[in-house]
C-alpha cells in the first residue's frame, strides 16, 4: 500500500497492532472490528461528509449492513494511507493510482510498467525530501538550542537583537571558512558553537 511507497516511520505492522489494541466495536458475525461512519470519521478528526467524499472518489469501499455504511480494518488502514499521502502533498489521483494497482484494477502489463516507473520516480523524490526534512529539522533544533543558551546566560534586559547579530556573524564565518560544511547542512552546528564562544 501507499505507506510502503512513502517510506514513513509508521509500518503496516505497527498500524495493525495499534488498531487491534484499540477500543473497538466488535462485529457479532466474525469478531472483526467495525465502525459506523461517524465513529470512523471521529478517529481521523474529519467529518462524515469527508468520508463520503472519499467514497464517491472510489478510494473507500465500506460494506453496507441494512443500508448503513460499515467500515472495517481494511478501510481504516486504507484511509490512514490516504491521509498520510495527502499530508505529504499527494493528490487524490496520485493515491488512487497506487490503489488501482494494489486492488488489482490494472490488468494491462504495459500500464503496470508505466505506473511502476512513475512510482520509482516518486520514491526517489521522497528520498530527497526525507534528506531535506532531516536537515531542516536539525537546523531548527540548533536554532532552538542557540536561543535557549542565550536566554539562560543573558540578562533579561539585554537587547535580544544581539543574538541575531552573533548568529549571523558565526554563520558568515562558516560560509567563509568551510562552505562545504554549510552545503552539507552543518552550518547551524558551527554557528551554535561560534555563538557560544561570542556570548
Amino acid at each position: 500500500m501507499i505507506q510502503v511507497d512513502v517510506n514513513v516511520n509508521v509500518t503496516y505492522t505497527h498500524l495493525m497492532t495499534t488498531i487491534l489494541t484499540s477500543n473497538l466495536v466488535a462485529n457479532d458475525v466474525d469478531n472483526d472490528p467495525v465502525w459506523g461512519i461517524k465513529e470512523f470519521a471521529d478517529m481521523f478528526d474529519v467529518t462524515p461528509r469527508t468520508i463520503r467524499f472519499y467514497e464517491d472518489k472510489g478510494l473507500l469501499s465500506p460494506q453496507r449492513v441494512g443500508g448503513v455504511r460499515v467500515f472495517g480494518l481494511r478501510e481504516r488502514a486504507r484511509f490512514d494511507a490516504i491521509m498520510r499521502g495527502k499530508r505529504l502533498g499527494f493528490s487524490l489521483d496520485d493515491i488512487k493510482a497506487v490503489f488501482d494497482v494494489t486492488s488489482g484494477k490494472i490488468t494491462d502489463r504495459a500500464e503496470l510498467m508505466r505506473r511502476k516507473k512513475n512510482f520509482e520516480a516518486v520514491s526517489e523524490g521522497l528520498s530527497r525530501r526525507r534528506d531535506d526534512l532531516r536537515r531542516l529539522s536539525a537546523d531548527m533544533e540548533q536554532v532552538i538550542s542557540i536561543i535557549d543558551d542565550y536566554l539562560s546566560s543573558s540578562p533579561e534586559t539585554d537587547d535580544v537583537s544581539i543574538l541575531a547579530k552573533r548568529y549571523q556573524a558565526a554563520f558568515d564565518q562558516t560560509l567563509t571558512t568551510n562552505p562545504f560544511e554549510f552545503m552539507s547542512g552543518g552550518q547551524a552546528s558551527s554557528a551554535n558553537a561560534q555563538t557560544k564562544s561570542n556570548a
